[in-house]
């Protein structure tokens, strides 16, 4: 499968070729390129060439939360694909293009970790105040309350699945009909290598179930099947999204699963920034504050050592009393 890629691409590593860099960092640079390119092209589901003025911010947070997350890349390689796409926009902008502008707003991760900020996770009032949200018509339009009914228990089990179970975008993103034990309150979660069971309670196994139930037979996952259990919702026709090509329900996006927690969040009144890994964040931070073993805690994760687990084992240390009082108590 061919993939068309903009022009400006090859010029941009002719001009290096011009400025005399070595072979081999122009070799680098065309492989991250295309490296980005392909994964754009494969997101988008296209072989035709893509007008890179209409690559998203969000496109590019779901781009480096793959790195991390699903390739484990180091962060000197994250950084170092970062810089690449950072000095083609540059060049872009030369070239009085901005094609690539969003990527200055993407921060790439730090070398050396640093403690977690306040605006990284949850206090008790704001889970609160999105729980409460979340079951509300509050904010909705009327052509949206009439839509609601349908999607309300996907969206409260999604952000549950983030904030009390710590799942990743990207795990809650893939999880399909196989993964979902109904009869055993699990899910099995898969992650690069390892592969961990999640046991969910009985309110949110009779979340997940009530969900599931109202989706349209015709569209319904299938059980024991690669059927997606996130599924996209159809405004348009005020049902759940099928999928002729790949003859299963549609699997709801990265994208539109993070637009639909900004929604939200917009809807519970709660400041700007809080993302998938803001839920995550707190999740991690309230079972540390409870003393669980930070072994254990490593496992429920799907963390591949508890060194990943400093950045946060220090925030916790360098809490204050108040801090910990307000992240704490377990609200949900």
């Amino acid at each position: 499968m061919e993939y068309m890629f903009p022009s400006f691409i090859q010029e941009y590593i002719d001009q290096l070729t011009r400025k005399g860099r070595k072979s081999s960092t122009i070799k680098r640079y065309m492989y991250d390129i295309n490296d980005f390119s392909y994964w754009l092209h494969k997101k988008r589901a296209t072989t035709k060439e893509i007008n890179w003025i209409s690559i998203t911010r969000e496109e590019l947070e779901l781009f480096f939360t793959e790195l991390i997350e699903k390739r484990n890349y180091h962060v000197r390689t994250i950084r170092r694909i970062h810089s690449v796409l950072k000095q083609l926009a540059r060049y872009q902008k030369s070239l009085g293009q901005s094609e690539l502008k969003p990527i200055e707003e993407i921060d790439p991760p730090e070398m050396t970790y640093s403690l977690l900020q306040e605006s990284e996770w949850l206090t008790l009032k704001e889970k609160q105040q999105l729980f409460k949200t979340l079951t509300s018509t509050n904010g909705l339009s009327d052509q949206q309350i009439e839509t609601f009914p349908f999607y309300r228990e996907r969206n409260t089990f999604i952000i549950r699945l983030f904030l009390q179970y710590g799942l990743t975008l990207h795990e809650v993103h893939h999880l399909s009909m196989n993964d979902i034990k109904f009869e055993r309150n699990q899910i099995k979660i898969q992650s690069a290598n390892l592969v961990r069971m999640i046991k969910l309670n009985e309110e949110d196994k009779q979340l997940a179930y009530s969900y599931f139930k109202k989706i349209p037979e015709p569209v319904r996952p299938r059980f024991y099947s690669n059927d997606p259990f996130i599924i996209a919702f159809d405004f348009k026709r005020k049902t759940f999204h099928w999928s002729y090509d790949d003859d299963q329900p549609k699997r709801m996006s990265m994208i539109a699963i993070q637009k639909m927690l900004r929604m939200e969040v917009k809807r519970a009144q709660l400041r700007k920034g809080i993302s998938a890994q803001t839920l995550r964040n707190t999740f991690i931070l309230s079972t540390l504050l409870k003393d669980i073993p930070s072994d254990e805690l490593v496992q429920r994760i799907g963390y591949t050592t508890p060194l990943s687990l400093k950045r946060y084992i220090d925030t916790v240390k360098s809490m204050k009393e108040d801090q910990m009082k307000l992240l704490l108590a377990n609200g949900a």
